[in-house]
């Protein structure tokens, strides 16, 4: 099941896996970013021209030192978005 990750760091199970589900998650078109343990973060590809704020959680899982994610997130855990 994928979960939504609020900005907030709250977060709610997304059982609605459509590109319209994801895209209304996110609040815009999606991008699909690998964490290290091969879980699929799905963000707002224009968040930041967006200027959405930091979401705190979702970096941390990106582990990416070079990058932050902004916006609500989604955490696909299982492997259901391809």
């Amino acid at each position: 099941m994928a979960q939504i990750i609020k900005v907030d760091g709250s977060t709610e199970a997304l059982t609605d896996l459509s590109l319209a589900s994801l895209q209304a998650a996110v609040g815009g078109y999606i991008q699909l970013v690998s964490t290290p343990d091969g879980k699929t973060l799905i963000c707002d590809e224009e968040g930041k021209c967006k200027d959405k704020p930091i979401n705190a959680v979702a970096t941390k899982l990106y582990a990416n030192p070079y990058d932050v994610i902004v916006g609500d997130a989604i955490l696909d855990e299982a492997g259901e978005i391809d």
